[in-house]
C-alpha cells in the first residue's frame, strides 16, 4: 500500500516538474487593393532537445510557483521535427510548407503559407483547409463567422476584412486533429492531455495597406490563475472572437480611367473645332 502510494506521488510531483507546452500558432494575413494577398500560418514550438538547460515554463518565469520544466520532444514520435515531416506530407497542394527554423535557441518554427488572386480565391482556398478537418466542415458556420471583404469609395477605396476566431480555429483542425492522432504521444500524460491542449491561437495579425489589425502573445503579470495556491502571472493569447481590419488605397486604376476618358473628350472636342474652323 505504501509503496503504491509512493509510486502515484511520484508520478504527480512528476507532472509538477514536466510538462508539455503547446505549439502556439499565429495567423498573419496581408490584403492588396485588388483583394489578393498571402496569408502565413506559424507554429512555434519549444523544442527541449535544443536547450542545454531545462526550459522555463513561460507561465513561471520567475520560477516561484513551482511549474515544472517544458518537454514537448518526448511527447512527438520522431521528435518535435516530425512536425514539418507531417506537414509536408499532408498540406494541400496550394500551401508551402516552409523549411522549419530555429529562433532564440530552442524554438522550432514551422511555417506555412498560400498566396491568394483575390477574395473569392481566398474564400475557396479557405473553405477547403476547413473542409480537411474530420470534425468540422465550412456549413457549420453562420454568414457572420465566415470571413467578409467589403470594397467601398471611388477615388480613395477602402477595404474592410472581418473573420471570426472560431473560423480561424476551423481552418487549423485539419493540421492539430493530424497530428494529435498521428505522431502525438501522450506517454506518461495520457488522461492529462487533450488535443485541445497540444496547441493555442497565440497570435493574430491582418494587414490592409496602413491598416492593422493584431492581438498578440504576452506575459501579464497581474492575472490571477484561480488556484489554490493564488499565482500570479500568465501567458495571454489572442482572447477576441471576432477580427476587424480597414485600409484604404488610392483608386489609381479608376484615376487613369478618368483621364483617358477626358483626353479622349477634349481631344474630340478639339478635332471637331478644328474641323469647323477649317471650313
Amino acid at each position: 500500500m505504501k509503496k503504491g502510494l509512493m509510486l502515484f506521488v511520484l508520478f504527480v510531483f512528476a507532472l509538477t516538474l514536466s510538462a508539455c507546452w503547446p505549439g502556439e500558432i499565429t495567423v498573419e494575413t496581408t490584403f492588396n487593393a485588388d483583394g489578393s494577398g498571402t496569408r502565413y500560418i506559424i507554429v512555434d514550438v519549444m523544442d527541449d532537445t535544443l536547450s542545454s538547460t531545462p526550459i522555463i515554463n513561460p507561465d513561471d518565469p520567475n520560477q516561484t510557483e513551482g511549474k515544472g520544466a517544458v518537454l514537448n520532444d518526448k511527447h512527438l514520435t520522431g521528435g518535435v521535427l516530425a512536425i514539418q515531416t507531417w506537414l509536408e506530407e499532408n498540406a494541400p497542394d496550394f500551401i508551402t510548407v516552409h523549411e522549419a527554423q530555429v529562433v532564440d535557441t530552442y524554438h522550432r518554427i514551422f511555417t506555412m503559407s498560400f498566396d491568394f488572386d483575390d477574395f473569392d480565391d481566398f474564400l475557396e482556398k479557405y473553405e477547403t483547409l476547413v473542409n480537411l478537418s474530420p470534425n468540422l466542415s465550412w456549413d457549420d458556420f453562420d454568414a457572420a463567422e465566415l470571413p467578409q471583404l467589403e470594397t467601398t469609395g471611388g477615388f480613395k477605396k477602402t477595404l474592410t476584412f472581418t473573420e471570426s476566431k472560431a473560423i480561424v480555429q476551423a481552418s487549423l483542425d485539419w493540421a492539430v486533429d493530424g497530428i494529435y492522432n498521428s505522431i502525438y504521444d501522450a506517454a506518461d500524460l495520457t488522461g492529462f492531455v487533450t488535443k485541445d491542449d497540444i496547441s493555442v491561437l497565440a497570435s493574430y495579425k491582418a494587414t490592409i495597406n496602413e491598416g492593422v489589425y493584431e492581438e498578440l502573445r504576452h506575459y501579464d503579470a497581474t492575472v490571477e490563475e484561480g488556484n489554490a495556491q493564488g499565482d500570479l502571472g500568465k501567458i495571454i493569447n489572442v482572447e477576441s472572437d471576432e477580427f476587424e481590419v480597414t485600409g484604404s488605397f488610392t483608386n489609381t486604376g479608376l484615376i487613369v480611367i478618368i483621364i483617358v476618358a477626358a483626353a479622349v473628350v477634349i481631344g474630340g472636342g478639339f478635332f471637331v473645332v478644328t474641323k469647323v474652323l477649317k471650313k
